[in-house]
């Protein structure tokens, strides 16, 4: 794309609602992506969080650009990596391109904000920049208040292989 192109964008999933467990919210996720999660081990656990696998873990203390939304319909929020002793501690510098990651401490629900006990689970959705308080973007997929989510951590939980693409 360049500067003043046009292009359609036309959306699948809409509105998608989580019936079978509570306090998850799904956003930006089409039924067919939540097909693909559910063949690769998410489900509900039996006392009843959602299991989503993850590349990687990522804490709230550092992401950045994209804080406070008010909605996280659109756009999406930036994972800072300019503290080398975090990124070799959780292991940022393995970030991919459609990895799937979990923010631990952050709620997403209504926005974008720091909670304790909250987690978000998203997908790398852009690459790092060196711009103060941005990097690789995050766009969300799953948020609970509540960190009703269970976290299975697998390298394999990027796009690409949900997608057989890799």
């Amino acid at each position: 794309l360049i500067v003043g192109e046009k292009m359609q964008v036309y959306t699948y999933g809409l509105g998608l609602e989580l019936l079978n467990v509570e306090g998850v919210k799904a956003m930006n996720m089409s039924p067919y992506l939540m097909e693909r999660l559910t063949e690769a081990g998410m489900g509900v656990t039996e006392d009843g969080k959602l299991r989503v696998p993850v590349a990687i873990k990522v804490p709230a203390k550092i992401m950045g650009s994209g804080l406070g939304a008010n909605h996280v319909y659109s756009g999406d929020y930036d994972i800072q990596l300019f503290d080398e002793k975090t990124n070799q501690e959780y292991g940022l510098e393995k970030l991919r391109f459609g990895d799937l990651v979990a923010i631990i401490d952050a709620d997403n629900t209504y926005g974008r904000i720091y909670k304790t006990g909250a987690i978000s689970v998203g997908v790398i959705s852009h690459s790092i920049c060196h711009s103060a308080g941005h990097g690789p973007g995050v766009t969300t997929l799953f948020s609970s208040r509540g960190g009703n989510i269970e976290l299975v951590v697998d390298e394999k939980a990027n796009l690409a292989t949900l997608f057989g693409l890799r």
